[in-house]
């Protein structure tokens, strides 16, 4: 449902939701039901339903990410974060060394090709080392991993200031379809020759990680860039002599030197762990009513409480003497509008995807960083770019609906099903990024620690509140 959603999915979408709102009644706030009859006494019915809302820090989220991020930032719209990052390094199995094997270089290099923030704003990466307990692969760490657990810091490995964008490379190399931008810190010689020297750590990944447990990789210098890490190695070069053979007479011919580089890559076998070091979110108090804030990382989420009674009210009990009281929901579904302001920020750029999500399951959903999940109802909001509506276009999720009307329908009074209504709210509208599968049938969905910032419409806003539109039918 990401990298898959093609402009024919995202138009039909956008129709679905622009087939809804056409049917709204004409108030300035768009709060109302328009009731349209057909020739087959079908009758299809719009309602929009304002939202209780407020913005929310976003708290502790699991640290799973498409991308490592490192670096900080501030303004004075969306307030500031400094992000960095533990990682193990995976073991080139059976790696061995000929005899007099001599080494050339050890670095920690972290590749990029994308940035946030000041391109020429100096920052020094510094790179701590693990001597604690490791990381373990099984567990699912969350963004506000307490980092003592794991490095002392009482051990520098190395470091290395930077600038984003390197003046120092060509535009003809730059424009080469594989150049990657790259942060290397070098690594104390000793361990380059302990690495070469002691074979026996390459027997297992374990043995490895008995070695070196990790890395711990913050910026000690330096605020205003974020940079998006594709991928981080540990790379090693080394040299040694090769004897060549005579073809002819057998004998020893001739001496070579070789030059060889052995990868040890922080990569899906491995476990990586986002951490938000530092989180000053907006002032929630300072929002104006009229808005709310979606930012990212360690910034805000906005929740929302669906009026759930309003609903059953206004379509199921209004309905009851007809076809036995029950409808069929044909569209449920949230309607998100940015707020165009004067003041803006870097950060001001717009989330691509949204979820919708019943806060209780906002853990479960991210431990399996799926979507969909059975059992777990989620809305995909993406934002619609194709077109000048400006706004989030979400996934329909009339069935839903249809299942939480029908379970209140069959409570036995009213403070039942305010009592049910209630154990659903709150929702989260949370900012994600992820990619589909192969199949294009599913896709990875993860918490986004990129830097971005939008300011929303409210449900108390007065021109246009957000809300959510029903729609449904008497058959």
């Amino acid at each position: 449902m990401f990298r898959h959603i093609t402009l024919s999915t995202i138009k039909y979408l956008a129709c679905s939701i622009l087939a809804a709102t056409l049917l709204l009644s004409c108030e300035e706030s768009n709060i109302g039901v328009k009731v349209r009859p057909t020739e087959d006494n079908l009758t299809v019915i719009t309602d929009t339903f304002r939202l209780d809302t407020k913005t929310v820090e976003s708290g502790s989220l699991y640290s799973e990410s498409d991308k490592l991020v490192l670096g900080s930032y501030s303004d004075n719209i969306f307030g500031s974060f400094k992000v960095d990052f533990l990682s193990e390094f995976r073991y080139v199995r059976g790696l061995t060394f000929p005899s007099g094997t001599k080494g050339d270089s050890l670095f920690v290099v972290m590749y990029y090709k994308s940035f946030f923030g000041d391109e020429s704003a100096v920052q020094e990466a510094t790179v701590y080392q693990l001597d604690k307990q490791p990381l373990k692969f099984s567990e699912n760490y969350k963004c506000d991993i307490d980092v003592s657990r794991f490095c002392s810091m009482n051990i520098v490995l190395g470091k290395q200031r930077y600038v984003a964008y390197d003046e120092t490379v060509n535009d003809s190399t730059r424009s080469l379809p594989d150049y990657c931008n790259k942060v290397k810190v070098s690594m104390p010689k000793q361990m380059l020759d302990e690495m070469i020297g002691r074979t026996d750590i390459y027997k297992s990944q374990d043995a490895f990680v008995e070695y070196l447990k990790g890395v711990y990789v913050t910026n000690t210098f330096g605020q205003q860039t974020v940079l998006r890490i594709d991928s981080v190695n540990l790379e090693m070069k080394y040299h040694y002599n090769d004897t060549l053979v005579s073809k002819i007479s057998g004998k020893r011919d001739s001496v070579v030197t070789r030059y060889k580089m052995a990868l040890f890559p922080a990569n899906k076998e491995t476990t990586e762990v986002i951490h938000v070091a530092e989180s000053k979110p907006v002032d929630i108090e300072s929002i104006p009513d009229s808005l709310e804030y979606i930012s990212a990382p360690g910034g805000t989420f906005v929740e929302v409480n669906v009026p759930y009674m309003s609903i059953y009210k206004r379509v199921v009990e209004a309905n009851e003497t007809k076809n036995d009281g029950m409808l069929n929901f044909n569209y449920y579904s949230l309607l998100v509008e940015p707020a165009q302001m004067a003041e803006t920020s870097l950060r001001t750029l717009f989330p691509t995807y949204f979820i919708f999500i019943r806060k209780a399951d906002v853990d479960k959903f991210f431990v399996q960083s799926l979507y969909p999940v059975d059992g777990i109802n989620t809305i995909l909001g993406v934002y619609d770019f194709y077109s000048n509506a400006g706004r989030y276009t979400f996934s329909n999720s009339g069935s839903y609906l249809e299942d939480v009307m029908k379970h209140a329908r069959g409570l036995g009074s009213d403070a039942e099903r305010e009592n049910y209504f209630a154990g659903l709210n709150p929702y989260l509208i949370i900012p994600v990024t992820g990619t589909n599968d192969i199949a294009g049938t599913n896709a990875t969905v993860r918490h986004l620690y990129d830097a971005y910032g939008i300011r929303v419409r409210s449900g108390r806003n007065e021109k246009s509140p957000m809300r959510m539109v029903v729609t449904y039918t008497n058959l």
